[in-house]
């Protein structure tokens, strides 16, 4: 008996002084809730699922995809801030609108430094989108509508307070028109209406259109972007489609997240799986015939962008409020 309990005190022994202990090497024994702040069907629940699937070779466990939608993100953004530091709760976290949601509410229950950034997995554009048998042909056809009864045309996307209202309101500015803004739950919800014909038109993320489109369910009549989408070439940017510049700013950065506390040893561990999941040949493949607009950051560098975006953002907020 003492001679087990001594080799089994020298194992430790040895592991500690390499510098790993039994708990952090065994790290994760079991799955790990994925936070979603928004509704399933919508561009981050599509980017959330389609990384769970391939992460899990690379993670060695499941990530359960958990939608927590509501209030444009906030409701999900809290939950994974006061998620457990263990490493078994981590999430997707969506610049602006995270930021958004912080600068123009009261009482809103996190700070962006309750957030430890692990990986960037997307940057989204958003997309002016309309139901097939839309009277609306191009994007000159519904700006004219609008202009000519400024405020009657309902216009969807997520929100409240999200980066597709965001998107709206400066191209509003730009194009000096004007639209009902209708709020959903995601980008998913707002799709529906769109197809359903409850709306004019909505702005959906590019990701989250993408199968609507190739199926005819959707008809995309401009971009918000600098130049036209691999994804959609015969689409013509907003700028291009209207000879005014419109900023791109709504464009949605999606990354991953653990609540700040998080051990360093776990968030290594999770930085390389998702590393090692972007550089995937099987994953990149899925994602190109997927139409997902992929754009990775390692830690570092999604916190550093992190952190510029909440600066620049500081010139929209009147134009929010």
């Amino acid at each position: 008996m003492k001679n087990s309990i001594a080799m089994i005190a020298a194992t430790l022994g040895l592991l500690t002084v390499a510098g790993v202990t039994p708990a952090l090497a065994e790290y994760p024994e079991k799955p790990i809730t994925l936070i979603v702040a928004y509704s399933p069907g919508g561009g981050t629940d599509t980017a959330a699922r389609t990384v769970a699937k391939f992460v899990e070779k690379h993670l060695g466990q499941r990530l359960v995809v958990e939608n927590k939608a509501g209030a444009g993100g906030q409701i999900g953004f809290s939950a994974l801030a006061k998620a457990n530091t263990d490493g078994y709760e981590i999430g997707f976290i969506n610049v602006p609108s995270i930021q958004l949601v912080k600068q123009l509410r009261d009482n809103v229950p996190y700070e962006m430094s309750d957030f430890a950034p692990i990986a960037n997995i997307q940057l989204d554009p958003v997309v002016v989108a309309v139901n097939p048998d839309s009277p609306y042909q191009t994007l000159g056809d519904l700006l004219d509508a609008a202009k000519a009864d400024p405020g009657a045309l309902n216009i969807g996307a997520d929100g409240p307070q999200s980066n597709n209202q965001l998107q709206l309101i400066v191209a509003e500015d730009a194009l000096q028109t004007d639209f009902n803004f209708i709020a959903f739950d995601g980008s998913g919800p707002a799709i529906k209406a769109t197809m359903g014909g409850e709306l004019a038109a909505s702005l959906p993320s590019a990701s989250s259109a993408g199968s609507h489109v190739d199926a005819g369910r959707l008809r995309l009549l401009g971009i918000f972007a600098d130049e036209r989408s691999p994804l959609f070439p015969d689409v013509p940017t907003v700028s291009e489609a209207t000879g005014i510049k419109v900023p791109s700013v709504g464009a949605s950065l999606r990354g991953i997240a653990a609540p700040v506390g998080i051990s360093d040893a776990h968030k290594a561990r999770l930085e390389k799986a998702f590393a090692d999941v972007m550089a995937d040949p099987e994953f990149l493949a899925h994602a190109k015939t997927a139409g997902l607009p992929l754009k990775y950051m390692d830690a570092a560098a999604f916190e550093a962008y992190l952190l510029e975006a909440d600066a620049a953002l500081g010139k929209y907020i009147d134009l929010m409020k």
